[in-house]
Protein backbone atom coordinates (compact mmCIF):
# COMPACT_ATOMS: atom_id res chain seq x y z
CA UNK A 1 0.00 0.00 0.00
CA UNK A 2 1.42 3.41 -0.71
CA UNK A 3 0.52 6.98 0.03
CA UNK A 4 0.83 10.37 -1.85
CA UNK A 5 0.64 13.70 0.44
CA UNK A 6 -0.62 16.84 -0.70
CA UNK A 7 0.18 19.61 1.77
CA UNK A 8 -1.55 23.19 1.52
CA UNK A 9 -0.48 26.54 3.29
CA UNK A 10 -4.28 28.36 4.43
CA UNK A 11 -5.85 31.22 4.75
CA UNK A 12 -8.46 29.44 7.13
CA UNK A 13 -8.66 29.57 10.85
CA UNK A 14 -11.11 27.20 11.70
CA UNK A 15 -10.66 23.17 10.77
CA UNK A 16 -11.86 20.12 12.87
CA UNK A 17 -10.40 16.41 12.30
CA UNK A 18 -12.59 15.18 9.87
CA UNK A 19 -12.24 11.08 8.42
CA UNK A 20 -14.16 9.56 5.76
CA UNK A 21 -13.17 6.27 4.37
CA UNK A 22 -9.64 5.88 2.58
CA UNK A 23 -9.25 10.11 3.66
CA UNK A 24 -7.58 11.73 7.00
CA UNK A 25 -7.57 15.42 6.96
CA UNK A 26 -5.08 16.63 9.64
CA UNK A 27 -5.12 20.36 10.25
CA UNK A 28 -2.25 22.16 12.41
CA UNK A 29 -3.11 25.48 13.45
CA UNK A 30 -0.69 28.21 13.98
CA UNK A 31 -0.63 31.64 15.24
CA UNK A 32 1.34 34.13 12.67
CA UNK A 33 0.58 36.70 10.63
CA UNK A 34 -2.59 35.53 9.81
CA UNK A 35 -4.49 32.33 10.76
CA UNK A 36 -3.26 29.63 9.22
CA UNK A 37 -4.35 26.20 8.48
CA UNK A 38 -2.23 23.49 6.90
CA UNK A 39 -3.98 21.06 5.48
CA UNK A 40 -2.50 17.75 4.93
CA UNK A 41 -4.22 15.12 2.95
CA UNK A 42 -3.33 11.92 3.11
CA UNK A 43 -4.95 9.84 0.03
CA UNK A 44 -4.00 5.91 0.48
CA UNK A 45 -3.93 3.59 -2.13
CA UNK A 46 -6.81 0.92 -1.56
CA UNK A 47 -9.20 -0.55 -3.93
CA UNK A 48 -9.64 2.63 -5.77
CA UNK A 49 -6.46 4.29 -6.34
CA UNK A 50 -5.99 8.22 -5.09
CA UNK A 51 -3.68 10.31 -7.11
CA UNK A 52 -3.21 14.01 -5.79
CA UNK A 53 -1.14 17.16 -6.72
CA UNK A 54 -1.72 20.61 -7.20
CA UNK A 55 -0.16 21.30 -10.99
CA UNK A 56 -3.62 23.25 -12.60
CA UNK A 57 -4.56 20.15 -14.84
CA UNK A 58 -6.84 18.91 -15.70
CA UNK A 59 -9.79 21.18 -15.22
CA UNK A 60 -13.36 21.38 -17.02
CA UNK A 61 -14.12 20.18 -20.50
CA UNK A 62 -13.70 23.35 -22.18
CA UNK A 63 -16.02 22.30 -24.57
CA UNK A 64 -18.49 23.16 -21.72
CA UNK A 65 -18.05 26.49 -21.06
CA UNK A 66 -17.32 28.47 -24.24
CA UNK A 67 -19.61 30.89 -23.97
CA UNK A 68 -20.11 31.25 -20.08
CA UNK A 69 -18.85 34.35 -17.71
CA UNK A 70 -19.89 32.89 -14.26
CA UNK A 71 -18.37 34.26 -10.66
CA UNK A 72 -18.70 31.16 -8.10
CA UNK A 73 -17.92 32.18 -5.05
CA UNK A 74 -17.70 30.07 -1.78
CA UNK A 75 -19.53 32.16 0.63
CA UNK A 76 -18.64 33.96 3.54
CA UNK A 77 -17.09 37.41 3.44
CA UNK A 78 -15.55 37.87 0.28
CA UNK A 79 -13.17 40.41 -0.99
CA UNK A 80 -13.08 43.59 -3.19
CA UNK A 81 -11.42 41.83 -5.66
CA UNK A 82 -13.78 39.05 -6.45
CA UNK A 83 -16.67 42.13 -6.98
CA UNK A 84 -14.04 43.58 -9.04
CA UNK A 85 -13.64 40.66 -10.81
CA UNK A 86 -18.24 40.48 -11.08
CA UNK A 87 -18.08 44.47 -11.92
CA UNK A 88 -15.59 43.89 -14.78
CA UNK A 89 -17.39 41.12 -16.66
CA UNK A 90 -20.87 43.17 -16.29
CA UNK A 91 -19.80 45.58 -19.40
CA UNK A 92 -19.08 48.98 -19.34
CA UNK A 93 -23.00 50.50 -18.75
CA UNK A 94 -23.75 47.44 -16.01
CA UNK A 95 -27.10 46.72 -14.95
CA UNK A 96 -27.69 44.25 -12.46
CA UNK A 97 -30.46 42.23 -11.04
CA UNK A 98 -30.08 40.26 -7.93
CA UNK A 99 -32.05 37.73 -7.00
CA UNK A 100 -31.82 36.61 -2.55
CA UNK A 101 -34.32 34.06 -2.62
CA UNK A 102 -31.92 31.47 -0.99
CA UNK A 103 -32.50 33.95 2.20
CA UNK A 104 -35.05 33.87 4.67
CA UNK A 105 -34.17 37.63 5.20
CA UNK A 106 -36.71 40.36 4.26
CA UNK A 107 -35.82 42.28 1.40
CA UNK A 108 -34.07 45.11 1.43
CA UNK A 109 -34.36 47.21 -1.82
CA UNK A 110 -32.93 50.34 -0.70
CA UNK A 111 -30.29 48.57 0.89
CA UNK A 112 -29.60 46.19 -1.95
CA UNK A 113 -29.09 49.02 -3.96
CA UNK A 114 -26.46 51.14 -1.99
CA UNK A 115 -24.51 47.98 -1.29
CA UNK A 116 -23.96 47.58 -4.62
CA UNK A 117 -23.36 50.81 -5.92
CA UNK A 118 -20.39 50.49 -3.56
CA UNK A 119 -19.84 47.73 -5.63
CA UNK A 120 -19.56 50.04 -9.32
CA UNK A 121 -23.52 49.11 -10.30
CA UNK A 122 -25.95 52.13 -10.75
CA UNK A 123 -28.47 50.18 -11.77
CA UNK A 124 -29.91 47.00 -9.39
CA UNK A 125 -33.34 45.44 -9.55
CA UNK A 126 -34.53 42.70 -7.32
CA UNK A 127 -36.28 39.93 -8.29
CA UNK A 128 -38.19 37.44 -6.00
CA UNK A 129 -40.75 35.39 -5.53
CA UNK A 130 -41.68 31.69 -3.93
CA UNK A 131 -45.00 31.85 -5.49
CA UNK A 132 -43.90 29.63 -9.42
CA UNK A 133 -47.07 30.98 -10.77
CA UNK A 134 -45.42 34.56 -10.55
CA UNK A 135 -42.15 33.06 -10.91
CA UNK A 136 -43.80 31.71 -14.53
CA UNK A 137 -45.28 35.12 -15.87
CA UNK A 138 -43.20 37.04 -18.57
CA UNK A 139 -43.92 40.40 -16.43
CA UNK A 140 -41.69 39.18 -13.63
CA UNK A 141 -38.93 37.70 -16.23
CA UNK A 142 -38.54 41.77 -17.60
CA UNK A 143 -35.77 42.85 -15.70
CA UNK A 144 -33.50 40.14 -16.36
CA UNK A 145 -34.39 40.68 -20.35
CA UNK A 146 -32.18 43.68 -19.72
CA UNK A 147 -29.39 42.83 -17.30
CA UNK A 148 -25.82 42.54 -18.34
CA UNK A 149 -25.23 40.95 -14.82
CA UNK A 150 -27.18 38.16 -12.08
CA UNK A 151 -26.24 37.89 -9.08
CA UNK A 152 -27.79 35.23 -6.41
CA UNK A 153 -27.21 35.96 -2.96
CA UNK A 154 -26.72 32.77 -0.11
CA UNK A 155 -28.81 30.80 2.08
CA UNK A 156 -30.59 27.95 0.87
CA UNK A 157 -29.93 26.22 -2.73
CA UNK A 158 -32.91 24.51 -2.20
CA UNK A 159 -35.25 27.59 -2.27
CA UNK A 160 -33.98 28.85 -4.80
CA UNK A 161 -34.80 25.75 -6.82
CA UNK A 162 -37.97 24.87 -5.74
CA UNK A 163 -39.20 28.75 -6.93
CA UNK A 164 -37.57 28.72 -9.88
CA UNK A 165 -36.60 25.52 -11.72
CA UNK A 166 -38.97 24.26 -14.85
CA UNK A 167 -40.47 27.96 -14.49
CA UNK A 168 -39.54 31.39 -16.87
CA UNK A 169 -37.30 32.49 -14.67
CA UNK A 170 -34.84 29.51 -15.70
CA UNK A 171 -35.21 30.02 -19.15
CA UNK A 172 -34.90 33.32 -18.80
CA UNK A 173 -31.30 33.07 -16.71
CA UNK A 174 -30.19 30.71 -19.50
CA UNK A 175 -31.07 33.49 -21.85
CA UNK A 176 -28.98 35.69 -20.05
CA UNK A 177 -26.19 33.15 -20.03
CA UNK A 178 -26.09 32.47 -23.91
CA UNK A 179 -26.15 36.06 -24.78
CA UNK A 180 -23.07 37.39 -22.42
CA UNK A 181 -24.55 38.21 -19.40
CA UNK A 182 -22.28 37.59 -16.00
CA UNK A 183 -24.53 35.57 -13.73
CA UNK A 184 -22.99 34.85 -9.95
CA UNK A 185 -23.39 34.14 -6.79
CA UNK A 186 -22.20 32.56 -2.98
CA UNK A 187 -23.19 30.31 -1.14
CA UNK A 188 -26.21 28.86 -1.91
CA UNK A 189 -25.86 31.15 -5.24
CA UNK A 190 -22.51 28.83 -6.12
CA UNK A 191 -24.16 25.56 -5.38
CA UNK A 192 -27.29 26.11 -7.53
CA UNK A 193 -25.02 26.93 -10.47
CA UNK A 194 -24.82 22.92 -11.95
CA UNK A 195 -27.17 20.78 -12.72
CA UNK A 196 -26.21 17.92 -10.18
CA UNK A 197 -26.55 20.18 -7.35
CA UNK A 198 -25.21 19.64 -3.63
CA UNK A 199 -28.02 20.65 -1.44
CA UNK A 200 -26.99 19.39 2.04
CA UNK A 201 -25.44 16.71 4.07
CA UNK A 202 -22.58 16.59 6.30
CA UNK A 203 -19.81 14.05 4.95
CA UNK A 204 -22.48 12.29 2.77
CA UNK A 205 -24.14 14.42 0.24
CA UNK A 206 -27.75 15.26 -0.29
CA UNK A 207 -28.26 16.20 -3.87
CA UNK A 208 -30.34 17.69 -5.66
CA UNK A 209 -31.34 19.52 -9.52
CA UNK A 210 -30.05 22.78 -9.65
CA UNK A 211 -29.65 25.64 -13.05
CA UNK A 212 -27.21 23.94 -15.18
CA UNK A 213 -25.40 27.01 -15.63
CA UNK A 214 -21.71 25.03 -15.71
CA UNK A 215 -22.04 21.77 -17.28
CA UNK A 216 -20.51 18.64 -15.96
CA UNK A 217 -19.51 19.91 -12.60
CA UNK A 218 -20.84 19.88 -8.79
CA UNK A 219 -20.00 22.78 -6.85
CA UNK A 220 -19.37 22.57 -2.86
CA UNK A 221 -19.06 26.05 -1.07
CA UNK A 222 -17.72 27.11 2.45
CA UNK A 223 -15.35 24.08 1.17
CA UNK A 224 -12.29 23.97 3.50
CA UNK A 225 -13.83 26.36 6.46
CA UNK A 226 -16.47 23.42 6.84
CA UNK A 227 -14.21 20.35 5.92
CA UNK A 228 -16.14 19.47 2.86
CA UNK A 229 -13.41 17.56 0.83
CA UNK A 230 -15.50 14.30 2.42
CA UNK A 231 -19.02 15.24 1.33
CA UNK A 232 -17.34 16.28 -2.36
CA UNK A 233 -15.50 13.31 -2.80
CA UNK A 234 -18.77 11.07 -1.86
CA UNK A 235 -20.42 13.13 -4.74
CA UNK A 236 -18.17 13.14 -7.33
CA UNK A 237 -17.80 8.78 -6.49
CA UNK A 238 -21.53 9.14 -7.12
CA UNK A 239 -21.59 10.90 -10.23
CA UNK A 240 -18.18 10.01 -11.57
CA UNK A 241 -18.56 11.96 -15.14
CA UNK A 242 -18.96 15.34 -12.87
CA UNK A 243 -16.19 17.40 -11.98
CA UNK A 244 -15.97 18.56 -8.17
CA UNK A 245 -15.29 21.83 -7.37
CA UNK A 246 -14.76 22.91 -3.82
CA UNK A 247 -14.72 26.66 -3.35
CA UNK A 248 -13.12 28.43 -0.27
CA UNK A 249 -14.87 31.11 1.67
CA UNK A 250 -13.45 34.32 0.53
CA UNK A 251 -12.72 32.96 -2.65
CA UNK A 252 -14.23 32.33 -6.37
CA UNK A 253 -13.81 30.70 -9.60
CA UNK A 254 -14.17 33.14 -12.47
CA UNK A 255 -15.02 31.33 -15.50
CA UNK A 256 -14.58 33.69 -18.47
CA UNK A 257 -14.96 31.79 -22.33
CA UNK A 258 -12.54 28.88 -21.95
CA UNK A 259 -10.82 30.55 -19.01
CA UNK A 260 -11.16 29.69 -15.49
CA UNK A 261 -9.06 31.30 -12.94
CA UNK A 262 -9.25 31.32 -8.96
CA UNK A 263 -10.23 35.15 -7.49
CA UNK A 264 -10.29 35.52 -3.45
CA UNK A 265 -7.68 34.76 -0.50
CA UNK A 266 -8.13 31.20 -0.45
CA UNK A 267 -8.78 28.16 -2.75
CA UNK A 268 -10.16 26.24 -5.00
CA UNK A 269 -9.91 22.51 -5.24
CA UNK A 270 -10.98 19.62 -8.06
CA UNK A 271 -12.31 16.52 -7.47
CA UNK A 272 -12.46 14.62 -10.64
CA UNK A 273 -12.08 10.40 -11.11
CA UNK A 274 -9.59 9.43 -13.82
CA UNK A 275 -9.24 6.28 -14.94
CA UNK A 276 -10.97 4.37 -11.75
CA UNK A 277 -8.37 7.28 -9.24
CA UNK A 278 -9.63 9.85 -7.57
CA UNK A 279 -7.58 12.84 -8.50
CA UNK A 280 -7.45 15.68 -5.75
CA UNK A 281 -5.87 19.27 -7.13
CA UNK A 282 -5.60 22.90 -5.46
CA UNK A 283 -5.50 26.44 -6.83
CA UNK A 284 -4.66 29.70 -5.53
CA UNK A 285 -5.38 33.18 -6.33
CA UNK A 286 -4.46 33.79 -9.91
CA UNK A 287 -3.91 30.36 -10.86
CA UNK A 288 -5.62 29.12 -13.77
CA UNK A 289 -7.49 25.98 -13.88
CA UNK A 290 -6.90 24.63 -17.39
CA UNK A 291 -9.52 23.36 -19.77
CA UNK A 292 -7.69 21.21 -21.99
Amino acid sequence: MGAEVLVVSLPCPKMDLVFMQHVTLRCVVTLQRRMCVVLTCVLLLGQTGYLCGQSPEPGLPSEKVKSRKLVVAGGGRLPKSVYAEFRRLAGEDPRLVVIPTASTLPVDLAATQSLWAERGFETVQVLHTRDREVASSAKFCEPLGEATAVWFSGGSQQRIADAYLGTAVEKAIHECLHRGVVIGGTSAGAAIQTRTMIAGGRNVPELSKGLDLLPNAIVDQHFLWRNRLPRLIEAVRQNPNLVGIGIDEGTALVVEGEKQTVAGESYVMTVRLVSGDLEVNAFHRGQEIRLD
